[in-house]
C-alpha cells in the first residue's frame, strides 16, 4: 500500500478538499460547520434542448464518510445534488449534519438556526435523500430524515443503494467459513449513477413521488462488484494499523468495500481476463435463489432484440492508471460482447474513491427491467426514459459522461488491428539476387544474435534508466527484439530473396513500429536514410558505399536532434562505431570495441538531452551508470559481431 502523503495529518484536510471542491463551481457554497456544500440558484438551467424545464419541487441529496473523493460535493451542482454533506475520513456524517444538508437543499441556503424565521410563505422544496447502504450512514441519516419530517416543512423520502452483490452469495472459492451479510448489500460507486438519474429527474420537474419510484426502481436494478490489489492508507494512520495483511504481489481480492475492509474473498490471480470473468459471473448470477434473474440474455442472433438493455459503469477505486483501467474497460465489453450484451452506455471514470486504493469496481444497469418495473406501477405516467436522463446536462464538475450517443445500439465500433503489422509485404522479392554475394544465413544468425543479446541486456537496461531516467528503455529495446525475433521465427521475411537495402529498410520499419517514443525514432531515422544510401546497389556494398551510407544515417539524425557524443546518449556509442567502420582496414569487433568505449565513457557524463537531463545528478559521478541508450547500442553491435562471426 503506498502510504506516502503531502499531508502527514487528516486534521483539518477535509474542509480544506471542500473548499477546493466549491473553487471549481461558482454555484456552489460550503457551509461549513456542517461540511455541507450545495448550490445557491435555481434559475441556473444548464439543459440546451427546447423542451420545458420548470423550476424543480424536489432537492436532491447524498453524502457519507469522506475519502471517496470526487464524492459528493463534486457531484453537487444543477442537474445532479442540489446538496451534499461529509463527515470524516470512511465516517459516516453526524445526523446533526445532515439535518442541515436537508434545510439548505429545501430552502436553497438557510441553516438551521435562521430556519424558525422563515416565513410560512416560504417555499420549502421536497427532498429525496440518496443513502448508501453502509450501518453508520443508515441510522444518522435515518436520524436526520426524522427530525427535517418532524418540522412539518417538507416533505421527506429516502432511496438506499445496495448494489455490491458479492455478499450476496458466497464466491467460488471462499469456502465453508462464507456466511450471508445481516446487513445486506454494501453501496458501492453505482451510487453515483443513482445521483446522476435522479438529479436529472428532479431538474426536469418530477414530484416526490415519482422519484422516490425511479430511485427504487434504480436501486433494485442495479448490481456492482469490487476488486482491490491492496488496500489504501489514510494520511496520518500507521501503516497496517488495522491489522490487515497486505497481499502479496500475485493475490487481490474480490469484494472490496469503500473504507479499507477487507474483501469477501482473497485469491491468487490469474490474469485480467479471468478476473474480469468471475466478477461478470457474480453480477450475472446475483438473484441467484430469488426465481429471477439478473439479466436476460437471448441466445443466438435472432435474441439480440430480447436482451435486456444495460448501462457499464466501471469505477477506478483510485489507485489504478488510467491506462490499466481503460484495458480493463476493453476487457469487460468483450466478454459481455461474447454473449450477446451490448451496453447502451459506457462509462468509465473515478467516480466513487477509496482514497488511493488500488482496484475497481464493475457495474451493471439493467434498463429494460427498470422500465418494465415502472410501467406496470399506476404511479408512473411519464414517459421520460433513464437514457435520457444520463445525458442531460449538469455543471456538477466531476461527472464523467458523454452527453450524445447515437439512437442505435452499437458495438465498440473499433476494428482490432492483427498483432502484427505485415510490414513484409511491401519488400519486394528479387529473383536475381546471386549478385550481392550475401549469406543469408550469415545474416539471420547476425539478427538474432543481436536480439538475442538485447533481451539479455534487458535486466541491465531497465536498471540503468531507472536511476538516471523512466525506467522503460530495457522495455523499449526488448519490444524491437522479440518484434525481430518473432518475424524470424514465422519464416514471413525471406533474406535471400531481398537487397541490403531492403533488409536495413525492414529492421528500420519493425523498430519504429515495435520500439516508439525517442529511440524507436532515432533508430528509423537513422537506418531509413542508411537504407536510402544503399537502395540502388546491385552488388555487395564496398567500404565507401558503407561510409557513405553510415555518414547519410549520422547526417539525417542532425537534422533532428542535437545530441553528439559527450551528452550522454546513444549517440555517445553510435558515432564512434559508424566512424570505426567506415575506415578502411578496421573490422566489425574493432567498431563494436568503440562503441562500447564511448558508452563506458558516458558513466561520467552529465546528461543534456533526455529525460536523466530533468533529474539531479549526484554529485559523486562515479557512480553513476552509463547511458541506457548507448549501452543497447553496445548490445546490438556486440551481438551484430558474435553473430555475423560465427560463419561465411
Amino acid at each position: 500500500m503506498a502510504s506516502k502523503h503531502i499531508y502527514h495529518s487528516a486534521e483539518g484536510l477535509v474542509l480544506k478538499a471542500l473548499r477546493g471542491a466549491v473553487a471549481l463551481n461558482p454555484a456552489l457554497r460550503l457551509h461549513a460547520a456542517s461540511k455541507s456544500v450545495y448550490t445557491i440558484s435555481d434559475q441556473i438551467h444548464v439543459r440546451t434542448d427546447t423542451e420545458s424545464n420548470p423550476l424543480s419541487s424536489v432537492a436532491v441529496i447524498s453524502g457519507g464518510g469522506a475519502g471517496h473523493e470526487p464524492a459528493h460535493a463534486g457531484y453537487t451542482g444543477c442537474g445532479m445534488l442540489s446538496a451534499s454533506v461529509s463527515g470524516d475520513i470512511f465516517a459516516s456524517p453526524s445526523a446533526k449534519q445532515i439535518l442541515q444538508t436537508i434545510y439548505l437543499a429545501s430552502s436553497s441556503g438557510a441553516i438551521s438556526s435562521e430556519v424558525e424565521q422563515v416565513t410560512q410563505a416560504h417555499e420549502w422544496k421536497d427532498v429525496l435523500v440518496i443513502i448508501n447502504n453502509y450501518t453508520g450512514d443508515r441510522l444518522n441519516f435515518g436520524l436526520a430524515i426524522e427530525k427535517a419530517l418532524a418540522s412539518s416543512r417538507m416533505k421527506v423520502e429516502s432511496v438506499v443503494v445496495a448494489d455490491d452483490v458479492s455478499l450476496l452469495q458466497p464466491a467460488s472459492d471462499s469456502g465453508p467459513q462464507a456466511r450471508k451479510s445481516l446487513v445486506g448489500a454494501r453501496g458501492l460507486a453505482g451510487n453515483i449513477l443513482v445521483c446522476k438519474i435522479l438529479g436529472a429527474f428532479a431538474q426536469r420537474g418530477a414530484d416526490l413521488t415519482r422519484a422516490k419510484l425511479l430511485g427504487d426502481a434504480v436501486v433494485h436494478n442495479l448490481a456492482s462488484v469490487g476488486v482491490g490489489l491492496g488496500h489504501c492508507h489514510v494520511p496520518g494512520r500507521e501503516r497496517n494499523m488495522n491489522s490487515v495483511v497486505e497481499m502479496t504481489e500475485e493475490e487481490c481480492e474480490i469484494g472490496l468495500g469503500l473504507h479499507n475492509e477487507p474483501g469477501v474473498v482473497r485469491k491468487k490471480m490469474d490474469g485480467p481476463g479471468k478476473l474480469v470473468a468471475e466478477m461478470l459471473d457474480l453480477i450475472m448470477h446475483s438473484r441467484h435463489g430469488t426465481g429471477e434473474d439478473f439479466l436476460r440474455v437471448a441466445s443466438g442472433d435472432t435474441g439480440r432484440n430480447l436482451t435486456d438493455e444495460t448501462v457499464l459503469f466501471i469505477n477506478n477505486l483510485g489507485g489504478m492508471s488510467q491506462l490499466e483501467l481503460a484495458a480493463v474497460l476493453d476487457e469487460v465489453l468483450g466478454q459481455l460482447a461474447l454473449i450477446g450484451v451490448i451496453p447502451m452506455r459506457v462509462y468509465s471514470s473515478a467516480y466513487m474513491t477509496s482514497l488511493n486504493a488500488p482496484g475497481f469496481s464493475i457495474s451493471i444497469l439493467n434498463l429494460s427491467k427498470i422500465h418494465q418495473g415502472l410501467d406496470a406501477s399506476p404511479d408512473w405516467d411519464t414517459s421520460i426514459t433513464v437514457l435520457e436522463l444520463l445525458d442531460d446536462p449538469t455543471d456538477a464538475v466531476s461527472w464523467v459522461g458523454v452527453h450524445s450517443w447515437p439512437m442505435k445500439r452499437h458495438s465498440q465500433g473499433v476494428k482490432k488491428s492483427s498483432s502484427l503489422p505485415n510490414i513484409t509485404a511491401t519488400l519486394p522479392l528479387l529473383r536475381d539476387t546471386k549478385e550481392l554475394k550475401v549469406s543469408s544465413d550469415r545474416i539471420e544468425r547476425g539478427l538474432r544474435s543481436a536480439c538475442e543479446t538485447v533481451l539479455l541486456q534487458q535486466k541491465a537496461l531497465t536498471e540503468f534508466d531507472t536511476i538516471l531516467g523512466d525506467g522503460d528503455c530495457g522495455e523499449t529495446f526488448a519490444a524491437g527484439a522479440k518484434a525481430i525475433l518473432a518475424i524470424l521465427d514465422e519464416g514471413s521475411i525471406n533474406i535471400s530473396c531481398i537487397t541490403v537495402s531492403q533488409l536495413v529498410k525492414f529492421v528500420a520499419d519493425v523498430l519504429e513500429d515495435r520500439m516508439g517514443g525517442t529511440i524507436g525514432a532515432l533508430f528509423a531515422i537513422f537506418l531509413t536514410a542508411v537504407s536510402t544510401s544503399l537502395k540502388d546497389l546491385r552488388s555487395v556494398p564496398t567500404p565507401l558505399n558503407w561510409r557513405n551510407a553510415l555518414v547519410a544515417g549520422l547526417d539525417a539524425l542532425g537534422k533532428y536532434t542535437p545530441a553528439q557524443p559527450g551528452d550522454r546518449t546513444l549517440m555517445d556509442a553510435l558515432r564512434p562505431f559508424c566512424e570505426t567502420i567506415s575506415q578502411e582496414g578496421n573490422t566489425f569487433k574493432q567498431a563494436a570495441d568503440a562503441a562500447k568505449k564511448g558508452a563506458e565513457s558516458t558513466r561520467y557524463m552529465p546528461a543534456v538531452l533526455g529525460r536523466a537531463a530533468y533529474v539531479t545528478i549526484p554529485s559523486d559521478l562515479d557512480n553513476l551508470p552509463p547511458d541506457p541508450g548507448a549501452w543497447g547500442v553496445v548490445a546490438i553491435v556486440d551481438g551484430l559481431c558474435n553473430g555475423l562471426s560465427g560463419g561465411s
